[in-house]
Formats: C-alpha cells, sequence, structure tokens
C-alpha cells in the first residue's frame, strides 16, 4: 500500500505538473495589483485549481497498474472508472457540463469513446514493441 500511495502521488505529481499552480499565484496577484477582469479570478483559479487535481488523480490512478495482485483486466477497470468520476466529478463542480441526462450520456459515450481509443493506441504500441523484441530473441 506504501508503494501504491508513492506511485500514485508520483504519477499524479507528473500528470498534473506546477503550471496550473504558477497561474493561480500570477492571476491573484493580478486581481489585487491591476483589478482588470474578464472573467472572475475566482472562476479562473477555481478552474486552474480543478484542472491540476483533475489532473493529479488522473495521473496518479496509473499506480494502479504497478500493483502486482491486481490482474490488468481488473486494474483498467479501476482506472477507466476512476477517471470516469473523476472527470465527471470537476466538470459537474466548475459547469463544463449540465447535471442534465443529455449533456451526461454525450460526457459518457465520449469518455469511453476517448478511453477505448487510447487503449487501443497503448495496446497497438506495446504489441509492436512485443513483436520486435521477439524478433531480436
Amino acid at each position: 500500500m506504501k508503494d501504491f500511495i508513492k506511485n500514485f502521488i508520483k504519477s499524479g505529481l507528473q500528470a498534473a505538473g506546477f503550471g496550473p499552480l504558477i497561474l493561480v499565484i500570477f492571476y491573484s496577484i493580478y486581481s489585487f495589483t491591476i483589478n482588470f477582469q474578464t472573467i472572475s479570478v475566482q472562476d479562473v483559479n477555481k478552474n486552474i485549481i480543478s484542472s491540476l487535481l483533475l489532473a493529479f488523480i488522473a495521473g496518479g490512478i496509473n499506480a494502479i497498474f504497478k500493483v502486482e495482485r491486481i490482474p490488468l483486466g481488473l486494474a483498467t477497470t479501476i482506472d477507466a472508472i476512476v477517471i470516469y468520476l473523476d472527470y465527471l466529478l470537476f466538470y459537474i463542480l466548475n459547469d463544463w457540463i449540465k447535471l442534465q441526462i443529455i449533456p451526461f450520456l454525450v460526457f459518457t459515450v465520449l469518455y469511453i469513446v476517448g478511453y477505448l481509443i487510447i487503449w487501443l493506441c497503448i495496446y497497438h504500441q506495446v504489441k509492436n514493441q512485443v513483436q520486435k523484441l521477439n524478433q531480436k530473441l
């Protein structure tokens, strides 16, 4: 469990980066000194922090694949569900999508299609790498 948490934090920080945090600081200073806004700084900050946390969770959950006791299929399912809930939570909290059936269904379908495309690309890449390694042997 200790390794999982360590890997989660490491992967999460790599995914999130520090750019949004620096931008939050910049926008905060900007709002206090110049006081010129096209949108509220609080909204900008909320969106940036949300993006940071969203990416941290989505990147961090990849640590599930390093837990050897969990089969690949189960790890992929956990990964997909956690990322889906992560995105859905932040999208609703920030009003990036409305909490209505049609936007919810569109979001869900797009998420499933996007997730499948990404994993099919990764599968194809890993399969090619394995074939190249087998040829060298």
